[in-house]
């Protein structure tokens, strides 16, 4: 959906009266109108991140924060891309995570004012074994693996999803999953967010990998679409994940 924000300016010819060229200002009452209709989209957005704030969205918050920091013109350029919906089609593109180490790797798109990241990460949340490596291989410890895909448009943040894996290993053995969760955030008026339940599984050996996963809903501007987020881990950590159509 393109706005106003593409209209051009017009410019009129002078005219003469009793002798005298009166040089008309070039397209006034549209230059007028295009800078109302630009500071409307502006002050619409900011309002719409604030009513989120003051939800106690903690990122809406640094959202806004950031689209504040932006130059009137990237903010003109931040507000096309948001309803631009081809780049919206790919703001959760299809990918694998970026290796079966933790760390991202990212995508630019629209000329690089958008990149698209993926990050895998993982930790150990019993650490009373650190510096004991023979102690930690026989005692039983909690681990946690997840994935996430985050937009971001000049560098602010405007969408994530994340789905993470809660479980038990013993030495190099997956002894038990605990509840799986999933998180998102979306600050794109018009699209909403829904997720199914997260399932949670031990895969068979010899992989034995703890799993979880959701299915993501998006409905946007009257289409809909849904995409499964899955994230695996074992005694390393982080193992694997995706985002791909359901």
């Amino acid at each position: 959906m393109r706005s106003a924000f593409k209209r051009g300016f017009t410019f009129t010819a002078g005219v003469t009266l009793a002798g005298v060229t009166l040089a008309m200002l070039p397209g006034t009452a549209q230059a007028d109108d295009f800078g109302a209709a630009h500071a409307a989209r502006i002050a619409k957005y900011s309002a719409y991140l604030a009513t989120k704030s003051a939800q106690g969205d903690a990122q809406a918050k640094e959202t806004a924060r950031g689209f504040s920091a932006l130059s009137d013109k990237q903010k003109g350029r931040f507000l096309d891309l948001l309803e631009d919906r081809s780049v919206m089609d790919e703001f959760f593109e299809e990918v694998e995570a970026p290796s079966s180490l933790t760390g991202k790797t990212q995508v630019a798109l629209a000329g690089g004012d958008v990149v698209v990241e993926r990050e895998s990460l993982s930790g150990v949340d019993d650490t009373s074994t650190d510096g004991d490596a023979e102690l930690w291989a026989s005692r039983y410890r909690d681990t946690w693996a997840s994935y996430r895909v985050t937009d971001t448009i000049f560098g602010v943040q405007v969408a994530q999803v994340s789905v993470r894996t809660n479980y038990q290993v013993k030495g190099k053995d997956t002894t038990k999953v605990y509840a799986g969760s999933a998180s998102h955030y979306l600050y794109v008026p018009g699209c909403e967010f829904s997720h199914s339940p997260v399932k949670e599984w031990i895969s068979s050996p010899p992989a034995d990998n703890a799993q979880a996963e959701t299915v993501w809903t998006a409905s946007c501007w009257g289409s809909a679409w849904s995409k499964r987020e899955r994230v695996w881990g074992d005694y390393r950590g982080f193992v694997g994940g995706y985002l791909k159509r359901n």
